[in-house]
């Protein structure tokens, strides 16, 4: 990724956190973080990574997509661009697998 188009995923990243915190009032989104954007070099694509400690990330993507409306044109006024990216929801499964390597290494510090 080039410096430009990390400053803006970094900066969608950000209003994105506080747009679903502050304006979306579902409370499928309460414990939903904004891990990682990542954005395409012609910045019309942004692939938005989350993820959820209450609610499924099935459900969480489902709400995302329904409200993406919303979240554009809110980013929109947040972040000056050109063209507002497309947004595009992906669960970030990191949590869980550092949570399966850490569990994996504890057993192994078991069997010593």
């Amino acid at each position: 990724m080039s410096k430009r188009t990390e400053k803006v995923a970094q900066a969608i990243q950000q209003a994105l956190g506080e747009i679903i915190i502050k304006d979306i009032k579902d409370p499928d989104l309460n414990l939903v973080t904004i891990t990682k954007v990542e954005v395409a070099p012609d910045l019309k694509i942004a692939n938005v990574h989350f993820s959820s400690i209450k609610v499924s990330p099935n459900k969480v993507e489902q709400v995302l997509n329904k409200a993406k409306g919303i979240l554009k044109a809110k980013l929109a006024k947040k972040v000056r661009l050109r063209y507002t990216p497309d947004l595009r929801f992906f669960e970030d499964k990191s949590t869980e697998y550092t949570l399966k390597i850490s569990k994996i290494l504890k057993d192994l510090e078991g069997e010593k």
